[in-house]
C-alpha cells in the first residue's frame, strides 16, 4: 500500500538465435521493505536449443531520464486510445473510451467520476464515487469504485467518513481478521479524531538544503515539535513515517494501542498510527499531520546485495505525498536545493494536466505516436525503470545486459535482465529522452497499468516539479550559470 519493494518480471519469454523459446528464471533479491531499493539477479536458462545464448552487453552507466535535445514541444501530439474493453480503457486513464463505444450506465458513470479525478476535482470524484459502490448492481463497477473512493477520502484526509464507509464488497470471513488490521478503514478509524492538517505558508517561497541518501533518495531538514532530523521526500509513500526511536526523542505517541499493519511486497510491517502536532519545512509550518511509526530496525537501507548488516544506513522519517500533494515543490538534485511554496490553482495549466492520484502518484508521458504511458512517481525508489507494459505499446528495442551496482566497503550486486535502450516522450510540454532503463515489474498493485516508475534519478539533469493541486510534473532545465552560482 504504502511502502514497496520491486521484483523483476519473470513471466516473459523471449527468442533464442535458434528460435526456439528461452525462458527467463530472476530472482528478486529485496533489500528492505521499507528502503524500496531492490538487487536482483538474474539467470538465463536456454530450453530445446543447441546454441547458448548471447552474452549480455555489459552497462557501465545508470538509467537516465534528461531532457531531449529538442527542448520546448510546440505542439504535444495528441493521446491514442489502443484500448480494446471497457476496463482496459480505464486502466489506461482512457476516460474518452465511453464517447466512442457502447457502455452500460453504471460504466458510464464510473468513467466521468475517473475524468473528475484526472481534471483534479477530486471532491466531486468522491462523491460521485461513493454514490456509486453504494448503489451500483454492477460488481466490478462497485468494488472499483471503492478503491477509488478511499483513495480520494485519503488524500482530503477525510478520516471520519472513510471509517464510516460501509462494506463494498463481501470478502471471506476467515479473511477478516487477517486482513482488518491491514485495512485503510482500521488507520481511518484511528486518524478519524485528530484535526484537520493545517499548513501555514510565509510570503515568499521556502528554499531548504537537500541531501542525497546512499540510495539517491532526497532528504530534508525537517523539524518536529522543535527538534531537526533528516527525513526522506518520498512520493511513493502515500502518508509520512517516523522512526520509533525518533517518534519517542520528538512526542510523537501512538494515536491507539493496537498495532496495525502496512501490507508490501515482501510481507506486512507493523506501524502504529500517531499523530506529529508541529511540523516545520525551513519556513513552512504544518500542524495535524497524521504519521505512521515503524519500528526503528526497519527504518534502514542495506547497500550492496542487502547482506551485510554494516552496510545498514538508517533513516529517520519520510515526507510522503500526503504533505509533498500540498505544496509546489521544486527539487534541484544538482544544487541540492528544494523549493516549497503555495500552490497557485491554474486551469487549465501550461501543457495540460499529467500527474494525476489515483492511490498513488501518476505521470503520463507520450510518445511522439500519441501512445500515453503511465509512470508511478516515486522519489524514494532507487532508479527509473520500464515494465513489460511499455514494450507491448512501444515495441521499443531491448537487449540483453548486465549492470554492476557498487554500493559500499566493497558490496557489489550484479543485475542481469533485459534493457530498453532508449525512447524518446513527451510531459509537461518538455522532450524527454529515457535511455537503458531495466525492464522490472511492480510487486504492489494498482488501478492504473503501470508502464514503469520514475525514480530518485530522474532530476540528474534537470528541475523536477512537483505541483499536484495543479496536476504537475515537470523536469525543467538548469537555472543556473554554473556550478552553485545562481544568476543575477
Amino acid at each position: 500500500m504504502v511502502l514497496h519493494s520491486l521484483y523483476v518480471d519473470a513471466g516473459a519469454v523471449d527468442r533464442g538465435k535458434c528460435g526456439k523459446p528461452v525462458a527467463r528464471h530472476i530472482r528478486g533479491v529485496s533489500s528492505n521493505v521499507v528502503s524500496r531499493v531492490a538487487g536482483v539477479i538474474g539467470v538465463l536458462l536456454t530450453l530445446g536449443c543447441a546454441l547458448p545464448p548471447p552474452k549480455p552487453v555489459l552497462i557501465y552507466v545508470p538509467p537516465s531520464v534528461t531532457l531531449d535535445a529538442g527542448g520546448t514541444v510546440r505542439r504535444p501530439p495528441g493521446v491514442v486510445s489502443n484500448s480494446r474493453t471497457f476496463w482496459e480503457a480505464m486502466a489506461s486513464l482512457d476516460t474518452g473510451y465511453v464517447t466512442r463505444h457502447q457502455v452500460t450506465d453504471a460504466q458510464l458513470a464510473f468513467a466521468r467520476a475517473l475524468g473528475l479525478i484526472m481534471t483534479g476535482r477530486t471532491d466531486d470524484a468522491a462523491l460521485a464515487l461513493d454514490r456509486l459502490r453504494r448503489q451500483s448492481a454492477d460488481s466490478l463497477v462497485n468494488a472499483a469504485s471503492r478503491v477509488l473512493v478511499t483513495a480520494m477520502l485519503q488524500y482530503h484526509d477525510n478520516w471520519s467518513m472513510l471509517a464510516g464507509l460501509s462494506p463494498g464488497v463481501r470478502r471471506d470471513s476467515a479473511d477478516i481478521d487477517d486482513r482488518s488490521r491491514a485495512n485503510v478503514e482500521a488507520w481511518a478509524a484511528a486518524f478519524r479524531n485528530v484535526p484537520a492538517k493545517q499548513i501555514s505558508f510565509p510570503t515568499s517561497a521556502v528554499s531548504v538544503e537537500l541531501l542525497l541518501s546512499p540510495s539517491g533518495a532526497p532528504m530534508i531538514p525537517v523539524s518536529i515539535n522543535g527538534t531537526v532530523r533528516m527525513f526522506w521526500l518520498d512520493t511513493g509513500s502515500s502518508m509520512s513515517i517516523v522512526a520509533s526511536d525518533v517518534a519517542a526523542d520528538v512526542g510523537v505517541k501512538a494515536l491507539v494501542n493496537d498495532t496495525l499493519e502496512i501490507v508490501t511486497a515482501t510481507g506486512r510491517v507493523p506501524a502504529t498510527p500517531g499523530s506529529i502536532a508541529r511540523l516545520q519545512l525551513g519556513g513552512l509550518n504544518i500542524s495535524n499531520v497524521t504519521a505512521m511509526i515503524v519500528a526503528t530496525e526497519l527504518m534502514q537501507v542495506r547497500l550492496g546485495d542487502g547482506t551485510d548488516l554494516r552496510m545498514a544506513v538508517r533513516i529517520d522519517g519520510v515526507i510522503g505525498f500526503d504533505i509533498i500533494s500540498r505544496l509546489d515543490m521544486r527539487i534541484d538534485y544538482v544544487n541540492r536545493r528544494v523549493t516549497m511554496a503555495r500552490p497557485e490553482r491554474v486551469n487549465p495549466p501550461p501543457g495540460g494536466r499529467n500527474l494525476f492520484w489515483v492511490g498513488t502518484p501518476i505521470v503520463r508521458l507520450v510518445t511522439s505516436k500519441g501512445i500515453p504511458l503511465h509512470f508511478n512517481l516515486d522519489t524514494g525508489a532507487q532508479e527509473t525503470y520500464s515494465t513489460d507494459g511499455l514494450l507491448l505499446k512501444t515495441k521499443a528495442r531491448t537487449f540483453q545486459g548486465e549492470r554492476r551496482l557498487v554500493g559500499g566497503l566493497a558490496g557489489l550486486t550484479i543485475v542481469h535482465g533485459r534493457f530498453v535502450d532508449e525512447l524518446r516522450v513527451t510531459t509537461g510540454g518538455r522532450r524527454l529522452l529515457l535511455r537503458k532503463l531495466l525492464v522490472f515489474a511492480p510487486a504492489y498493485s494498482t488501478f492504473v497499468g503501470l508502464d514503469g516508475v520514475l525514480g530518485s534519478d530522474v532530476g540528474r539533469s534537470g528541475v523536477v516539479r512537483i505541483d499536484a493541486t495543479n496536476g504537475i510534473f515537470a523536469l525543467e532545465p538548469q537555472p543556473y550559470d554554473r556550478g552553485l552560482r545562481i544568476k543575477s
